[in-house]
């Protein structure tokens, strides 16, 4: 053997020592990926494994060209690798996965349901990405008349609105997700308009009152904004809670007076400091005029200072 001959053995055999390396990596790689997955179905063009999927595509053409070793077939059928990929299997095209399927996305749509209390999925929608695109086929099914009876009835069931279909912009009902969910965490709909946790959903808000004022909002949204509580006049819902914690001073006010029979709230008790500044600032408003005659009438009623008497000694009890 020449010295030539001996280099180009050496270098084929260096080369098929690779390629044996490369196919234990992408053997091993495929075992996690059954491990984590139930299956060796992998995507010839999926993202998280772009060299998994075409390895694995390449190990099925070898098989059907009988170029496949039989100790790397029956290494690979230790692990239940499938042959066929899932869109040329004949199970894949058989009713039971189709059934099952259909079964696991009607769940999913319940979920959503029970949730949010209506079937209108967002595109895109972080729970369940796939759903809105399995009801928005449903619906045109059901259009083209391909949808049977039983699944018709089994989606009427969960409240699925055929009259509405998309009529509603997937942008308005991700807003309006996110308004359920901030209801549930706080127990109202009142949204600040700047509400640093969501800036947007704070101005979606505004802007909605803004076009139900115009007379630009839909019916159907209405009516669902209503069913959830949603705060039309903010500024009267804002008003009110004022009015609810002036309210709440003036009794304790009062009771201070009761017990202690006079105004002069000391500042240097801890728990009496807030009651005395608030009395402080319902002088400087009534000076300044900014005082409403109401709440004028009603802090007469109880015999309240308008001169201060801070500095003034209080009687022993």
């Amino acid at each position: 053997m020449t010295k030539h001959s001996r280099g180009k053995t050496w270098f084929r055999k260096a080369e098929r020592n690779d390629r044996d390396a490369v196919w234990e990596l992408r053997f091993e790689e495929l075992k996690a990926y059954r491990r984590q997955h139930g299956s060796c179905q992998v995507a010839s063009r999926s993202k998280k494994h772009p060299s998994l999927g075409p390895w694995v595509q390449y190990q099925r053409v070898l098989q059907r060209s009988d170029r496949l070793s039989a100790e790397r077939t029956r290494r690979l059928e230790q692990i239940g690798f499938d042959w066929v990929s899932r869109c040329r299997s004949v199970d894949f095209r058989d009713s039971t996965y189709w059934n099952k399927k259909r079964e696991r996305m009607l769940g999913r749509l319940a979920r959503f349901n029970r949730r949010f209390g209506h079937c209108l999925v967002p595109a895109g929608w972080a729970g369940t990405p796939s759903l809105s695109q399995w009801v928005a086929r449903q619906r045109h099914l059901k259009q083209q008349g391909l949808l049977s009876k039983d699944r018709w009835r089994s989606l009427k069931a969960l409240g699925l609105d055929w009259k509405t279909g998309d009529s509603i912009a997937p942008r308005w009902e991700r807003c309006f997700l996110r308004l359920l969910e901030f209801r549930r965490r706080f127990g109202h709909c009142h949204v600040p308009a700047e509400w640093a946790e969501n800036i947007n959903l704070g101005r979606w808000v505004v802007k909605t009152r803004r076009l139900k004022n115009a007379g630009r909002l839909g019916v159907d949204k209405v009516l669902r904004l209503n069913e959830v509580g949603f705060v039309w006049d903010a500024i009267g819902k804002r008003q009110g809670e004022h009015d609810a914690v002036w309210s709440e001073w003036l009794a304790k006010l009062n009771t201070y007076h009761q017990k202690y029979g006079h105004w002069r709230v000391p500042t240097e008790q801890r728990r009496f400091h807030r009651l005395r500044v608030w009395m402080d600032n319902q002088r400087i408003n009534y000076h300044r005029g900014w005082l409403s005659a109401e709440r004028i009438r009603r802090l007469e009623e109880v015999k309240f200072p308008w001169v201060s008497d801070r500095g003034a000694k209080a009687r022993p009890n």
